[in-house]
């Protein structure tokens, strides 16, 4: 009797990266992209510091390059005739076109390369990912805590996610109506730039939290709470481009899904369309086989 195999799938495996040209792959030139807009930033913010009370008039304050701070100023803008709320500036309203451009063309990229806190809460979740490697309490503990918590975890994640449009939207017609930035004080961003101030405020607290959920869950201020990704991933679906997964060449390994800091599921998609991927292509990059995944231009689906 004789048995008929398998036919095998397509697509040939991707040969390691290794040594020096781990430098040259798109994942390591995203991280230089991300280290050099926060050392920007971080600059900015000494010099700011360090003028103190004349600072206004020697140097910009780092939140005139917040792009949401555009957002929140708009309608002030709009309906005053060139009039700012409090703590914006028109660079506010600039770099804000500018993300909303990117966002159109390129999806959340600003939220993948370019955003400081982005980077700040990859950067946690690599050193919990480091002490899970070398620590073997440290790693007991997680596999543990996935285990009793992943069910649970993925039903709250479904939800989750729908509240950074309730933070868009209060805080977009909050300031608005009240002509003042209502939500400058819960704002991470606003706390982590301040934070030289030394003082609590809402915000420092919601820091707290983001940092340390960080080590536990990849992203979780971009994931549930960021207004300005809420509206960069809103407009990205009319984006052209998007990622495609290639089933024929899939092995469904499930390595995308795991590379993925927003934790989608890429391994069941077809086209990674969804409002919450941020262009980070770490899927891309991580994916063993040749032509699994590739990014694409053309008319962008809805898909799950």
């Amino acid at each position: 009797m004789t048995t008929e195999s398998k036919p095998a799938r397509s697509g040939i495996i991707k040969p390691r990266v290794k040594g020096i040209r781990k430098l040259f792959t798109h994942q390591a030139f995203r991280r230089w992209v991300q280290l050099g807009f926060a050392a920007f930033i971080t600059y900015v913010t000494i010099i700011h510091v360090a003028a103190g009370e004349e600072s206004s008039n020697i140097t910009a304050s780092p939140e005139a390059y917040c792009p949401f701070g555009g957002l929140e100023t708009l309608y002030k803008y709009a309906s005053s005739g060139g009039s700012f709320v409090s703590h914006t500036h028109l660079s506010n309203l600039v770099v804000a076109i500018a993300v909303l451009v990117v966002a159109l063309l390129l999806r959340s990229a600003f939220c993948g390369w370019i955003c400081p806190l982005g980077s700040i809460q990859d950067l946690f979740h690599s050193f919990s990912a480091r002490l899970q490697k070398r620590f073997i309490p440290v790693r007991k503990f997680f596999r543990v805590l996935a285990q009793r918590g992943n069910k649970a975890w993925a039903f709250l994640d479904k939800y989750l996610r729908l509240l950074k449009y309730g933070v868009l939207a209060w805080a977009v017609t909050g300031a608005a109506v009240a002509g003042v930035m209502v939500f400058r004080d819960y704002d991470p961003w606003s706390a982590l730039i301040n934070i030289a101030e030394w003082s609590l405020t809402p915000g420092l607290v919601v820091l707290g939290l983001t940092l340390t959920g960080s080590f536990f869950v990849e992203r979780p201020w971009c994931r549930y709470a960021c207004p300005l990704g809420a509206v960069s991933g809103l407009l990205g679906k009319l984006s052209p481009v998007y990622i495609k997964r290639e089933a024929e060449a899939c092995t469904s390994c499930k390595i995308c899904t795991k590379s993925c800091p927003m934790g989608l599921q890429v391994h069941t998609a077809t086209k990674i369309t969804s409002v919450d991927c941020i262009s980070c292509l770490e899927c891309v990059g991580d994916c063993p086989r040749q032509g699994a995944m590739e990014v694409k231009i053309g008319i962008p689906l809805i898909s799950k």
